[in-house]
């Protein structure tokens, strides 16, 4: 169950090493994976080499089709409709 665009390799630790590194992990609200990529990215920094960031994943809700770009408009699923009459009991919005 890996991220979507994340490469997956198994990867075999020694039993202390792993042990740290879930420790550090705990201290530092991270999960083990996440731990090992920050570790990572630091000893590549101190060689000098700077990975390129993947682009962050999309969050919230997704936009309706054909809405795109029109988030202040009321373009997500679950928005509520204009017209109070389609909800019987429920205020329109103002």
């Amino acid at each position: 169950m890996g991220s979507p665009g994340k490469k997956q390799f198994p990867l075999r630790l020694d039993p202390a090493l792993w042990e740290e590194i879930e420790r550090l992990a705990a201290i530092e609200l991270r999960s083990s994976n996440a731990q090992i990529e920050l570790l990572l990215r630091e000893a590549l920094k101190r060689r000098g080499i700077k990975p390129a960031l993947s682009p962050a994943p999309r969050r919230g809700r997704p936009p309706v089709a054909g809405s795109e770009g029109n988030e202040g408009e009321g373009g997500f699923v679950g928005d509520a409709p204009e017209e109070a009459d389609e909800y019987p009991g429920r205020h329109p919005r103002h």
